[in-house]
Order: structure tokens, then sequence, then C-alpha cells
């Protein structure tokens, strides 16, 4: 909760999003005024008239049968994560997991959300490999500026011409 989803979405799609947000009643989780509460939508308009489109899913745990959902349609996925956090490693490696019990081939990415130094940024992909037993690209972009978050799908886009 809290890691900029809605704002990645907003910042690729502009006025083509939609977002289902609504006043957080649980200040205590994180100190943000809202919370989405449904899956975010957003288009993303490509060179050559293509459109990609992009959906955001809650981050609360009740919100898993979302998660499934969404993952069932979709060809590839960016985890948004705060490798900062304590339980970083663990919290990525589920929604790693998850992906790949929908689908082990599914294209996936993590995006470092937070700014983080280059030798704590080492240490996370380094623990997310050895738990998993398999590399997962890492990334970091600030999820407020559009140029990075194309960027990112940029990058993103090459996993998936392995489909």
């Amino acid at each position: 909760m809290g890691i900029g989803k809605t704002t990645a979405i907003r910042s690729l799609c502009g006025d083509l999003m939609v977002d289902c947000d609504v006043p957080n009643m649980d200040p205590s989780s994180c100190a943000k005024e809202s919370t989405t509460v449904g899956a975010d939508f957003g288009v993303v308009e490509l060179d050559g008239g293509e459109q990609l489109h992009i959906y955001g899913s809650p981050g609360q745990d009740r919100f898993d049968f979302m998660r499934g959902w969404l993952l069932s349609m979709s060809i590839g996925v960016i985890v948004m994560i705060d490798a900062n956090q304590p339980d970083a490693v663990q919290v990525a490696t589920r929604y790693i997991r998850t992906v790949l019990s929908v689908s082990e081939s599914m294209p996936c990415m993590l995006l470092q959300a937070r700014p983080i130094s280059a030798e704590a940024a080492d240490r996370f992909t380094s623990a997310i490999t050895d738990i998993l037993g398999m590399p997962v690209p890492v990334i970091a972009a600030d999820v407020r500026e559009k140029s990075q978050m194309l960027d990112a799908l940029d990058i993103f886009s090459s996993l998936l011409v392995t489909i």
C-alpha cells in the first residue's frame, strides 16, 4: 500500500486513466490520504497507433482475489517495490511466486519505486535471485516522472518479445 501504483499509471496515461481511490480509513498502516480499492486502469498510446492497457492492483492482502483476476488476463507483470523496507525481499518474492503460479513463463520485472543506494539494490537483487533460484530483472524509476516510466516500459517490452 502506498508504493505509487496509481501515480505510475497516472504518469503514463494522464487523462486516459481510471482510478479506484477512496479515503484511507486505516491511516495507522499508511499515512496517505487515499487508497486504491479496485483495479486502476490506463491506456498508453504507443507509436504506430497501438495501445497498451495497464492495470494496477490494490496492495492490501484483502485484495489478493483481484490480483489473481488481473494476472489471469495479463501478458506480463511489473511488481513495484520499496527495497528499503525490512520485508522487501519477502514481499517481492511472494508477489513473483504469485505471478509464476499463474504462468511460469509470464514476463515479470521488479520496479524499485523508491530511491535506494547501489549497494542496497545489489543486496536486494542478489537475495531475490538466491531465494527464487532464478534472476529477475530489477530497475529503478521515479513513478512520478513519465519519461522514467516510459523507459521502464521500454525495458519491460524487451521481456515481452520472448512470449
